[in-house]
């Protein structure tokens, strides 16, 4: 079982772009025994990806250290998760330049010490852990392949539109290698890793003291109907609602105004309040 929270249709120009990949930056500085302050995040982070940023991000010991996000459309839920418990405990700054979407969105960003937007930045939602219908989705692919042989995609039309259930068993060793880092070492079936990682999810939003509804207000109450029109890539927040939702310590870069309305993925998303 694979939630994919992510936004790529939207950016379809951006994805034939860029390649997933973290990397690992060193500037100088005046002591010498210090090692690396920077490590970048740039497209769709599968699981391998999850184990070159624990290098990274655990063997740094320079006194300021910044994961910097160029654009990032999310990826599985085990990785962002992990990379997201890493950065906290390493105590690790996230600073936004472009765009962080789904599962960046709902778990890297938060999990900053001090967050940085650039002006122009863009943080987008489209579902999480607490999504109505991912264990709709579940049922759906395990009978699609007891059928099929093979899993189908249920309710193709919005993929990229709400956070997606999907099956990837090549990579299926690694993310439960991921699973292990997170706690969970004793679910085998589909439900049982959606239900364990769901609690890991809530356990790390407790801890950093979020409400569980950051990933999904968009799409309940008074949002639910423009949610379920399937005509958009998702929702954002204005800085008031981030911090009441517990994400807190937001620093724009350079001192000036937060403008994600000047960032194009704008278009596609529409804006939720949480009062």
């Amino acid at each position: 079982m694979k939630p994919y929270l992510k936004i790529a249709a939207a950016l379809a120009a951006l994805a034939a772009l860029v390649i997933g990949g973290i990397s690992f930056f060193s500037h100088r500085t005046e002591k010498a025994e210090e090692i690396g302050d920077i490590v970048t995040i740039n497209g769709h982070l599968e699981a391998e990806h999850f184990f070159q940023a624990k290098e990274l991000l655990t063997r740094s010991t320079a006194a300021k250290k910044t994961v910097v996000i160029t654009n990032s459309t999310g990826g599985n839920w085990e990785t962002n998760l992990g990379i997201a418990t890493l950065i906290h405990d390493h105590g690790w700054d996230v600073e936004v330049v472009d765009l962080c979407a789904s599962s960046c969105a709902i778990f890297i960003f938060p999990a900053g010490k001090k967050k940085y937007l650039h002006p122009q930045a863009m943080l987008a939602f489209h579902g999480g852990p607490h999504q109505e219908n991912l264990k709709e989705q579940i049922a759906a692919m395990k009978q699609s392949t007891e059928t099929n042989g093979a899993p189908v995609e249920a309710h193709p039309e919005r993929i990229d539109k709400e956070g997606r259930v999907s099956l990837d068993p090549e990579r299926a060793p690694l993310r439960k290698q991921i699973r292990d880092f997170l706690g969970i070492v004793d679910a085998t079936t589909d439900e049982e890793i959606a239900a364990r990682m769901t609690e890991a999810s809530d356990r790390f939003y407790e801890h950093l003291g979020i409400n569980i509804l950051l990933p999904h207000f968009g799409q309940i109450g008074q949002y639910e109907s423009i949610y379920k029109s399937y005509k958009h890539h998702g929702f954002m927040y204005r800085l008031d609602s981030l911090e009441r939702l517990g994400v807190r310590d937001i620093e724009v870069k350079g001192g000036g105004e937060w403008r994600p309305e000047r960032n194009p993925v704008y278009q596609d998303v529409y804006e939720v309040e949480y009062r």
